[in-house]
């Protein structure tokens, strides 16, 4: 032993500035060894500006006066502080962070205190340990080198649950208040996670933190009794207000998340996610999403997705059965750009598009109602049915509470297509459960058969059946398909009260004062059905059917000389004529041209007139029509559309007429002063006569004069009658005498 000393005391200066002490109660200096024993050692850190007043505390230290180098072999203990007072605190140098560990070396040179051994710490908020140590005193930066692993205790902070930090290695400098976690980074709190290369926090000049950074492939996974739940990104940013609430998460840079529950699934990409938190709670209140923004949702056979280059989302408060305290709910969705929705089940595909979608969610979490606004397109795929769009100006989709979309509303400017058929109208009403469109406003169906006004229209989805009322009109365009509508020249028009059948089958019925006019061709009934591909047309009740005659009666056979040498005059009626029947029920074949009238037949024209029980009228053959042209522009009762053209249009002389009918039962035929009775009688207008058959055929005249016969034929044009009896055929003419 060289020397003794009661204290010991040695003081680190730059420039005249002390930057550290190291003081001793005792120091024992051996004279055979370069080496001092230092007992009770404290040695102070100052820092260059003074700000500091760090103290390393042991039982005793081993001090190299050649090399200035301190090594502590015992326990030793290190409070990190400030030199001036904490906040809330009148007293300099309260202790902010303590460190206990064994085994320090100290250099006096470059004031960096290091050890290998395991450090315990503990400041205000928690605790924690790492193996290894290294305090640069004049860098002012604590680096734990390994294992590191910090344990906040729960605060109103932290949500209420304790937050563990890991990571290989961890520094803190002091002169850039910034603390890093270094890989593998984990920060823990409850059922989430955050892994990192690194996490790097800044602090403010009372060393709270203030902004927080994970790079290095960061995620985050979350697990609690909804499901696991995991978000990555490129790089995560927290901003922390003065009191340390978080403020606002920032996920840059391909941007990930998804969740896995027992219900489904989520997916969940963008460019940049900007989070803002509520006060006090760390809970989230806004989320804004841009950049190639997609999400999609599994759940069973159903799945969603959006997509969108920018959206805002809103949370709040629930009021969900069961749900924690400290979990939010989504209130409301926006895309700040165009976007599309998707929703897919086992047989149907619906997908939505707009300029702005805002969806909002029932205090459950589930979607309530998605508007659509600046123009919507609904696009829809049943099974192998057509595929099916709507177009209008807004949308409004309202759901049920198992997340299928319920109803849609669609106004301004509705256009409906599917395959050929169209529909317009200034609303649109879609119900999921009934598959029904029920579209008002001046709606207007079209197809390349037919085209329809009402004033409002329902159609089936599915089953394709359609049912219009108020005011209904259609024009059914001359073609093949057509047929059961030819019953004169140009395009076919109906208009009637309602109009319900299926655009499927091709079976349609018409009701309430039905009118039908096609050229020179009108029938009128309560009802009118039309069957498209057994191309048949019935009308029902109060029928009455206008048919023009196909040309002007021909002279008949010469006949012999007339009994009386009188003046004979013509019958013939001058102009077109045209056949006007009545009867209960009217049954058309389009393809054959036969139109057959029951229950009761009246028929006049200027030709004569016939009552039966029965009557066949047959036209002649239709025209070829050319390709039709639709208009947008509706055809008005008795007038053909002006820009439907066919080769007969305006030709009625091309269009089907009255070729012959055939009457049967009690029939009664008329013309002029003469009446013929019979059971049957054809009259056929080429030639312009009347044959009257069975039972016992008779006429008589003005005079009372009757004429029998086993059959009976008379002339339109004259007053020649072609009489078949037993005793022979004869030919009668009878003459008016002028007076």
């Amino acid at each position: 032993m060289q020397q003794r000393s009661a204290e010991f005391s040695y003081v680190g200066s730059d420039q005249g500035r002390a930057l550290f002490t190291i003081r001793a109660s005792h120091a024992t200096q051996y004279k055979d060894q370069n080496r001092a024993l230092l007992q009770d050692v404290w040695i102070t850190i100052y820092g260059h500006d003074g700000s500091r007043n760090d103290n390393i505390h042991t039982r005793e230290c081993n001090y190299e006066p050649t090399s200035g180098n301190v090594v502590c072999e015992g326990d030793v203990q290190i409070d990190l502080a400030s030199a001036a007072p904490s906040p809330g605190s009148s007293k300099p140098g309260d202790k902010s962070l303590q460190v206990t560990t064994r085994n320090l070396y100290f250099n006096r040179a470059s004031g960096d205190a290091t050890t290998d051994a395991p450090v315990q710490f503990r400041f205000p908020q928690g605790t924690g340990r790492s193996e290894g140590m290294i305090y640069s005193s004049q860098k002012e930066i604590v680096h734990l080198t390994h294992n590191v692993q910090l344990d906040l205790a729960a605060s109103d902070k932290s949500g209420g649950l304790p937050v563990t930090a890991t990571g290989g290695s961890m520094e803190i400098s002091r002169n850039d208040r910034v603390v890093e976690l270094d890989a593998p980074a984990n920060v823990r709190q409850g059922g989430r996670t955050l892994s990192a290369d690194k996490i790097s926090i800044d602090l403010d000049a009372e060393f709270r933190a203030r902004h927080a950074i994970a790079t290095g492939h960061p995620q985050v996974t979350s697990t609690d009794d909804r499901g696991k739940s995991t978000s990555s990104a490129t790089q995560f940013d927290l901003f922390l207000n003065s009191d340390g609430w978080i403020e606002r998460i920032v996920a840059d840079g391909s941007v990930e998340g998804s969740r896995e529950a027992a219900g489904g699934a989520d997916h969940f990409t963008a460019a940049n996610v900007v989070l803002n938190l509520t006060p006090q709670h760390n809970l989230v209140r806004e989320m804004t999403a841009t950049g190639n923004v997609k999400a999609n949702s599994h759940m069973g056979a159903e799945s969603r997705a959006i997509e969108t280059e920018s959206l805002l989302a809103t949370f709040g408060p629930g009021h969900n059965p069961g749900q924690h305290d400290d979990q939010q709910v989504i209130q409301t969705v926006s895309t700040l750009a165009p976007g599309t929705i998707e929703t897919k089940s086992a047989d149907e595909t619906t997908t939505l598009h707009a300029k702005r979608f805002v969806a909002q969610f029932a205090p459950t979490g589930r979607l309530d109602t998605l508007l659509g606004h600046g123009g919507a397109t609904v696009t829809r795929k049943i099974g192998n049915a057509p595929l099916q769009i709507i177009k209008a100006a807004e949308l409004a989709a309202k759901f049920s509470p198992d997340g299928e979309w319920q109803q849609l509303d669609e106004t301004g400017d509705v256009h409906f297509q599917q395959a050929d058929r169209q529909a317009s109208a200034d609303r649109a009403n879609i119900v999921r459960s009934t598959e029904l469109i029920f579209l008002d406003g001046s709606p207007v169906l079209t197809d390349s058969m037919s085209r329809t006004t009402a004033t409002n229209v329902a159609i089936n989805q599915k089953s394709g059946e359609i049912r219009a009322s108020g005011g209904v009109l259609s024009t059914y365009f001359p073609s093949a398909q057509n047929s059961a509508m030819s019953l004169g020249s140009g395009p076919g028009h109906i208009s009637a009260a309602t109009l319900t059948g299926s655009t499927t089958s091709g079976h349609v019925t018409y009701v309430g004062h039905a009118r039908l006019w096609q050229g020179d061709s009108v029938l009128e009934a309560n009802q009118v059905e039309i069957w498209r591909d057994e191309k048949k047309l019935q009308a029902t009740g109060n029928v009455v059917a206008n048919f023009p005659q196909a040309a002007p009666p021909a002279q008949p056979p010469a006949s012999p000389a007339p009994a009386a040498s009188t003046k004979a005059i013509s019958t013939t009626p001058s102009g077109p004529t045209l056949w006007q029947i009545r009867a209960p029920l009217l049954t058309y074949w389009g393809d054959t041209g036969k139109a057959h009238l029951e229950t009761g037949v009246t028929a006049d024209s200027q030709q004569g007139s016939m009552q039966s029980r029965t009557l066949d009228v047959f036209l002649t053959p239709a025209a070829a029509p050319a390709p039709p042209k639709p208009s947008s522009t509706a055809a008005r009762p008795g007038q053909p559309p002006p820009t439907v053209g066919t080769a007969s249009a305006g030709s009625p002389s091309e269009g089907r007429q009255l070729d012959h009918a055939l009457a049967l039962g009690g029939v009664t035929v008329r013309q002029g002063d003469r009446r013929g009775t019979a059971d049957q009688a054809e009259y056929t207008a080429s030639d312009g006569k009347f044959v009257l058959s069975g039972g016992q055929p008779t006429i008589v005249d003005a005079s009372s004069d009757t004429t029998t016969g086993h059959s009976l034929t008379f002339f339109v044009a004259n007053d020649t009658i072609l009489i078949d009896s037993q005793e022979g055929s004869r030919t009668l003419t009878k003459h008016r005498v002028e007076k």
